[in-house]
């Protein structure tokens, strides 16, 4: 359910800018550790040979780009800021990957299928690394707005928003071992993954200069997003689209036994029996499908995907909302939030 096209607020020149830029960075190193890196962002085959592209999700960047056009940046100066966010997702995607023994991504071997846990780790921690380089490209732009100052805002943000992300892992997989989860805990952790969407409206409101209110109001909208799109890949994993089976993504997040805001709900509203049972399920060490088939069913009973849906309208809502203080204009705003329904996955 990733968004593979390009944002409202840019053109197919933008996008092919963006993707060039990202490439040319990685690229620009010689060791075979960079073509593992190509091969996991869809450039290159596993022998490092160059290859059609793969679609993927490109949205973190692009929601930089976006936020610094509406805010009257550019996107030469909010090039850097743009591949750092992207770098810092897909690092996120690798050891994702590893933890959740995801086999295929985007359909293609994991990096960790592919070359072992071990490289992987290596590959997604060096694309961390260089996430947090590419912030320091700022000072090779020549812009006379980019100043110190600007580049540690940039980079303490960036660094905040992955150290909410872990937190939010490390919470995700302690209550895969727990038989109750309630909705609040579930809306917490989603709201720090949805950091890292936050971050990405931020760092194009630090691009184009804002000021302090402007991206305030920026990071608010970006992390509404993220937790609603977290939450929504977690109901689509458990009702894909019609015609669609699960990815292998999406099954390694259920069998893993990851909670959703649906489960959440159903454990709190169910009756003794139904929470009985979802308990029995939960106690498993993995989930087949079958276990998962029954999920679904019990999630049926308890109307737990309408509740589920209403609560992502509502963030969806909230990140429209937090617009109103930034200034932007009626066409800007609606721009944005054409954007929010595409990445979140409901337009």
């Amino acid at each position: 359910m990733s968004f593979t096209g390009i944002l409202p607020d840019l053109s197919a020149d933008d996008s092919d800018q963006f993707e060039s830029a990202l490439k040319y960075f990685v690229d620009s190193r010689e060791l075979p550790l960079y073509k593992m890196m190509a091969y996991h962002l869809g450039w290159v085959d596993q022998n490092g040979e160059p290859e059609p592209a793969v679609a993927q999700d490109r949205s973190h960047g692009q929601l930089t780009l976006s936020t610094s056009k509406v805010a009257g940046g550019d996107i030469e100066t909010a090039m850097p800021y743009a591949v750092a966010v992207e770098l810092l997702y897909n690092f996120l995607l690798v050891h994702e990957d590893v933890q959740n023994a995801n086999t295929e991504r985007n359909n293609r071997p994991t990096i960790w299928w592919a070359w072992g846990p071990a490289q992987a780790i290596n590959a997604g921690d060096g694309i961390h690394a260089m996430a947090r380089i590419s912030i320091f490209e700022q000072r090779n732009s020549g812009n006379p707005q980019i100043d110190p100052a600007s580049i540690s805002m940039a980079l303490e943000s960036l660094d905040s928003a992955t150290l909410a992300v872990c937190e939010g892992e490390y919470l995700d997989i302690s209550y895969q071992e727990r038989a109750a989860v309630s909705v609040n805990e579930i809306i917490a952790v989603a709201r720090k993954h949805g950091a890292l969407f936050g971050v990405s409206a931020r760092l194009g409101g630090i691009a184009a200069g804002a000021d302090d209110a402007v991206l305030t109001a920026l990071s608010t909208f970006g992390n509404a997003i993220g937790t609603a799109q977290s939450l929504n890949i977690d109901l689509v994993a458990l009702w894909p689209e019609t015609g669609t089976e699960r990815t292998e993504v999406q099954r390694g997040r259920l069998q893993s036994k990851k909670k959703s805001l649906a489960i959440a709900h159903a454990i709190e509203t169910g009756t003794p029996t139904t929470r009985r049972r979802l308990g029995e399920i939960f106690m498993k060490r993995v989930l087949d499908p079958a276990d998962i088939d029954e999920v679904t069913s019990i999630l049926a009973e308890t109307e737990s995907r309408v509740f589920a849906e209403d609560q992502i309208n509502g963030m969806l809502t909230e990140a429209i909302d937090a617009l109103d203080s930034t200034g932007f204009t009626e066409e800007h705003k609606s721009s944005l939030a054409a954007s929010a329904k595409l990445i979140v996955g409901l337009s």
